[in-house]
């Protein structure tokens, strides 16, 4: 009986013993290994990876210990293209990732554009004065004031004009003396000197009821008035009562407003749909539901480099003298190219500057990224030419993310265009397998 008691507390005593040997060994063995599986991570750059706890050298963020993490890795990596991206139902939710299906659509052919009105250069003149002179009185005195032809600009005392209207009646006297001798050669002579010196007054810009009024008077004034030739608003004024102005100097400008000119820029894309005499329909918020017209006039041969847009300048008859310079307007041109066209969101594409990509569902959960060549804008869609096919899937929000989350599995560098990433400081690393997704939960 002894011997049986001693042999059972033996055995427990060894299972007791073993038990002790497993649970300092076998569980601190597995402990260790957890630990040095253990993956910490930026909450907001995923991209920052540790194998222990620390701070984010970018944001400064408490690193977080990652769970689940071989299984989500495996769940990325079991694409079959190192390009797609694997995302879940649940992810896709918390992106708030929205696909359409691609779609031919017909846009107008008018192009609407942006603009503003400018004073028609054609339509631009000088008022000058013909002698060199003192201005004594001026009837235009401000700029912006409308003038017809025939007002009155400016008097003006010129020594040159005084003595010229002397030797006119000094001829005009020696032509009708000559008239009394009836000698045909003085007459001819005498009516020589008078049509000479006639000339001359009317190159001073004299007119001939000016002229006929001298003749009439016989008086000759210290000064002459300078009428404008032309009707308009007096864009500048460039001298006063007082000034001492020279031949051919010029005291106005002025400039007829009945024609302006609209000035609106082409994006690159468009230009080809731009021609010279396409009709234009203008709209100004000053006058809601009244349109304007006119046709396109000039299409400047340089493109801005800035902008990378094309001036196009529209002649516009400036109906009521409504419009008025630099006043904004909306320009729209008839191309006459309506079309239908395969066209995607403008978001649903991502431009990297060097190519231009969307992402297609290639499955329910896995989305890849495909080139495409944009030909213009329309409408918030971009029109395709190539890459993608009508009846396809595109991301239509949420690219950015995709592409990014792209990069990221690439190690850091773009699938695309293959752009180097600084190294992490210290023992931060990259991690090639880090999915940026991969941390939405419920």
């Amino acid at each position: 009986m002894k011997k049986t008691l001693i042999i059972v507390i033996s055995v427990l005593v060894l299972a007791v013993a073993g038990f002790a040997v497993y649970k300092i060994f076998f569980e601190q063995k597995q402990g260790d290994t957890s630990a040095k599986n253990a993956v910490y991570i930026c909450p907001m750059h995923p991209q920052v990876v540790s194998d222990h706890p620390g701070t984010c050298p970018i944001c400064g963020m408490d690193l977080i210990l990652k769970q689940g993490n071989s299984d989500e890795h495996t769940e990325v990596e079991s694409s079959s293209n190192i390009n797609e991206i694997t995302l879940s139902p649940n992810q896709q939710v918390l992106a708030n990732l929205q696909t359409e299906i691609v779609e031919s659509r017909n846009f107008s052919s008018n192009l609407e554009l942006n603009g503003y009105i400018k004073y028609n250069e054609s339509k631009m003149r000088h008022i000058s004065t013909p002698v060199s002179g003192n201005i004594l009185k001026q009837y235009i005195t401000f700029e912006g004031q409308y003038v017809s032809a025939g007002n009155k600009a400016f008097d003006i005392y010129s020594p040159e004009m005084f003595s010229t209207q002397k030797e006119y009646l000094l001829a005009l006297n020696n032509y009708n003396q000559s008239l009394l001798s009836n000698n045909n050669i003085v007459i001819e002579q005498a009516n020589n000197l008078l049509s000479s010196t006639q000339m001359r007054l009317k190159l001073l810009q004299l007119s001939d009821n000016q002229i006929r009024e001298l003749e009439r008077t016989r008086e000759v004034k210290n000064y002459i008035t300078i009428y404008t030739k032309y009707s308009g608003i007096i864009t500048k004024k460039y001298a006063h009562e007082g000034h001492w102005a020279q031949a051919g100097e010029d005291i106005y400008d002025v400039t007829e407003t009945s024609n302006l000119w609209a000035i609106a820029n082409v994006n690159e894309s468009d230009i080809r749909f731009i021609k010279k005499g396409l009709s234009v329909s203008i709209t100004t918020i000053s006058y809601p539901g009244e349109e304007f017209y006119g046709r396109v006039d000039f299409i400047n041969p340089s493109l801005k480099m800035d902008s990378r847009t094309l001036e196009v300048r529209i002649d516009v008859p400036n109906r009521n003298n409504k419009l008025m310079p630099d006043m904004f307007v909306k320009v729209m041109i008839n191309t006459g190219e309506g079309s239908d066209q395969i066209a995607v969101p403008v978001n649903s594409v991502v431009r990297t500057g060097k190519m231009d990509m969307v992402y297609i569902r290639t499955s329910p959960n896995t989305f890849a990224p495909r080139n495409v060549v944009i030909s213009g804008e329309r409408q918030g869609y971009y029109l395709i030419t190539s890459g993608i096919s009508q009846g396809e899937e595109i991301v239509s929000s949420a690219g950015f993310l995709l592409d990014s989350e792209s990069q990221i599995k690439m190690g850091g560098t773009s699938g695309h265009n293959h752009e180097t990433k600084e190294k992490p400081k210290d023992d931060m690393k990259i991690n090639p397998d880090q999915d940026a997704m991969k941390d939405m939960k419920k």
